[in-house]
Parts: C-alpha cells; structure tokens; sequence
C-alpha cells in the first residue's frame, strides 16, 4: 500500500485547521507521528512536496531564519481539504 495519499490527506486536514495560519514543517512532522503507522520522514517530504507541486500548499522560508520552512493552504487546497 502506498502510504503517501493518507499523509496528503492528514497534511490537508491540519493545515484546514490551522485556519490559514502558516505551521512548521517540525510541527507537520509532530502531527503525522500521530497517524498509525506513524510514516517516515521521507514519505512525508514526498507528500509536502508532491502537495505544492500540485499547488494544494505553498512552502515558505521565514526571512530572519531561513532553515524555518512552514506551509500554508493555497485556495485549491482550501477547497480540497473541505472536501476530506
């Protein structure tokens, strides 16, 4: 079984929640050890990035530290994460 589109879908779900305001990749990472099996750090890179290819998440360095990535839901994303 592929585990990367229920981390797409957990990943979706949290940012919805998060009401548009931009979370941590760390914090991410923290949610999806949640789900069971908690995944790998490698499949979750490949969910997150698979996501903002499709344009579902936009990916954001902060300007004063720039090794602090964090992710906020586009409108397509908004969208899909109504649907889940």
């Amino acid at each position: 079984m592929n585990p990367i589109p229920p981390i797409k879908r957990f990943i979706l779900r949290a940012l919805s929640v998060a009401r548009g305001l931009p979370l941590r990749e760390e914090l991410l990472q923290e949610a999806c050890s949640l789900l069971a099996p908690p995944p790998l750090k490698s499949d979750l890179r490949q969910a997150l990035a698979e996501l903002e290819a499709d344009a579902f998440i936009q990916a954001a360095r902060d300007d004063l530290d720039p090794a602090l990535l964090t992710y906020t839901l586009t409108e397509k994303g908004k969208h899909k994460a109504q649907q889940l």
